[in-house]
């Protein structure tokens, strides 16, 4: 059985036992959990990675991802690309924890999912800093001054978070051979059109102000205009919330793909 849910940002508490059994649905062995982005578990080389990585190769299940904006994506590029289920995928955790890469399509208990990952950070109001800038140290201060939220490059932000023309294509040819027709779309963001729809409903706070379009939310529009799918599934929003008969956006839910017919 196949279960989705939403940004982990390294809290991994929602896997544990005590809380998976609390769910109408006992998690089996042969089960897949997909997180919908902003996994966490590639953030940094430190003892908090090496304890989670032994403690995910003990889960019984198998955790599926796409990338997030909040993503180490040059520890990911350390991890190769591998056929799995019909697309390319990276094994962070061999079999346990799987990356699913963009513009692939996969076949999982005959179904058929098309992933793509990644967007663009909402929490940079006070700059992506450089630390090999001479200036580094007066940007930081002026940054911190300002009490808005800033990140660093290659250390709290990364510039694959978008993708290169060369995943979009990808993902365009890939569908191309299916007759752009698949069971369920798993993305971070959402398309342009329903995060217009998603932001209508939180006319206030940050909602309307930090998540703006790009190349990706462009992309999704396209898509939306001839891709067949029954459930769109997206992270990135924080909140747990179906926008309509064929969108749900994650968070700490963890929901049963059997209930997205």
């Amino acid at each position: 059985m196949i279960y989705l849910t939403g940004d982990c940002h390294r809290r991994f508490e929602r896997f544990d036992k005590e809380n998976l059994i609390r769910l109408p649905h006992f998690i089996q062995p042969e089960d897949y959990i997909i997180v919908t982005g902003d996994f966490g578990l590639l953030w940094a080389k430190d003892k908090i990675f090496e304890y989670h990585l032994k403690w995910f190769s003990k889960l019984p299940f198998t955790i599926l991802w796409v990338q997030g904006n909040h993503s180490n994506f040059n520890m990911i590029a350390e991890y190769p690309l591998e056929l799995w289920s019909g697309g390319k995928a990276r094994h962070i955790v061999r079999d346990k924890v799987i990356l699913l890469e963009r513009g692939q399509v996969f076949k999982i208990e005959g179904k058929s999912f098309f992933a793509f990952g990644g967007a663009s950070s909402h929490d940079i109001q006070g700059g992506v800093l450089d630390k090999d800038s001479p200036t580094y140290d007066k940007d930081r201060k002026k940054a911190i001054r300002s009490g808005l939220p800033y990140r660093v490059r290659n250390v709290s932000w990364w510039e694959q978070e978008l993708p290169t023309e060369e995943e979009l294509q990808e993902g365009r040819d890939n569908l191309e051979k299916l007759g752009y027709s698949v069971d369920y779309v798993i993305t971070h963001c959402m398309s342009g059109g329903m995060q217009d729809q998603l932001l209508d409903r939180f006319a206030y706070g940050h909602y309307g102000s930090t998540y703006k379009k790009d190349v990706l939310t462009d992309y999704f529009d396209e898509l939306e205009g001839k891709l067949r799918y029954k459930w769109w599934f997206c992270g990135h929003y924080h909140v747990n919330l179906q926008l309509d008969d064929r969108h749900m956006v994650l968070y700490e839910d963890i929901v049963r793909l059997a209930d997205f017919q």
